[in-house]
């Protein structure tokens, strides 16, 4: 009785205490106990953009009850719109609050006894619409918080005496506009309005595209090239050009290390190589079109050419798993939303669809959110 005293009376300063703005910077405080932070702390976006910002907790390894994150953000350059729950660590909800008129954002939520340990835990999603061009000079999205302060926001230990052990979160700098520059994604293709080069953005980098028989085996698409400003390229880094991908084996091929037991199943996209594991004898029979006499045993060089993928789909399931496995077992987490896999830098293109079968031969464990 008397824990759940203190964590009301807790809930009731965080309520009423007027917050105040911090420190212009991406981490304010320090990464000694429990942290707060934004899913992206710099990104750039144009006006009339809709855009999500997760606050995710790092718990330090501690247990905690209750999180309260107030936020301020800057209401001239940005409408917030609306504050998700779905898949939060917590489980019962205090406070969720938008005070459009000044600019503030107020959430906070909890979980019974022993509450939760987490490092990547998420708290709520922020949807944010970009109203006007802004090239900020300070954090923009931010914690209200001050270090050894306890009338922002909050994380609190489960010991029964309210404890606040938040010590430091890292706020968000966002641009609208010609404020910065315009990033694509990994596997973007692009093309300067001024030139007939296509680049593929590969790690970072722009990637020349030589010519149309590359283009076409290696299973790009002409009606995927963007056409960009020639500042867009230029803020890349030019890696080698790329090659045309060899299939050595037709797609669905099964190949073998020589000398080892371990059987996987080949696919490809675009220049991307990739192979799955079959885990077990059973799952591999489970597969009507699988013949153990096609099975073809190869240098290890070849077969360590293909990139391991550890995502899986089973068919008529939307569910994305990550797997790990163990001998002719192991264990499934769930990938609960596709931020938490962005998040994770995880390759959509390296998904397998499987049966359930094949599913159903891993232990299910913790989600991964």
């Amino acid at each position: 009785m008397r824990k759940y005293n203190f964590i009301v009376i807790q809930l009731i300063i965080v309520f009423f205490l007027i917050p105040v703005f911090p420190l212009n910077a991406a981490l304010v405080g320090s990464t000694n106990q429990a942290t707060l932070t934004f899913s992206a702390q710099a990104q750039n976006y144009n006006a009339g953009d809709n855009f999500s910002v997760s606050i995710f907790l790092n718990t330090n390894g501690q247990n905690v009850v209750v999180v309260a994150a107030y936020l301020s953000y800057d209401k001239i350059h940005f409408q917030a719109e609306s504050i998700e729950t779905t898949g939060s660590v917590f489980n019962f909800e205090a406070e969720k609050v938008i005070d459009a008129a000044n600019g503030k954002i107020k959430i906070t939520r909890g979980i019974p006894t022993p509450g939760v340990i987490v490092s990547s835990g998420l708290v709520a999603k922020i949807n944010f619409k970009a109203i006007s061009n802004v090239t900020p000079a300070n954090d923009n999205v931010a914690f209200d918080f001050v270090a050894g302060s306890t009338n922002e926001s909050n994380v609190i230990l489960d010991d029964g005496r309210g404890t606040d052990i938040l010590s430091g979160v890292y706020n968000g700098k966002y641009t609208v506009g010609v404020g910065g520059p315009l990033y694509y994604s990994n596997g973007s293709l692009l093309k300067a309005n001024n030139s007939e080069k296509v680049y593929l953005i590969d790690n970072s980098q722009k990637r020349w595209i030589p010519n149309g028989e590359i283009f076409s085996t290696n299973g790009y698409l002409w009606s995927d090239i963007v056409v960009v400003e020639p500042s867009v390229l230029e803020q890349y880094t030019e890696g080698s050009s790329v090659a045309m991908v060899v299939k050595t084996f037709q797609e669905g091929a099964i190949i073998r290390a020589i000398g080892d037991i371990d059987v996987y199943i080949v696919k490809y996209v675009g220049a991307k190589k990739f192979k799955r594991l079959i885990l077990s004898p059973s799952v591999f029979n489970s597969y009507g079109h699988l013949k153990w006499s096609n099975i073809k045993d190869i240098d290890k060089s070849v077969v360590d050419s293909f990139v391991t993928s550890d995502l899986v789909r089973a068919v008529s399931d939307p569910k994305v798993y990550r797997l790990y496995p163990s001998g002719d077992t192991g264990q499934k987490r769930w990938i609960e939303t596709a931020g938490v896999f962005t998040r994770m830098n995880l390759d959509w293109d390296s998904i397998y669809e499987i049966n359930q079968k094949d599913r159903d031969s891993y232990v299910t464990g913790p989600l991964l959110n």
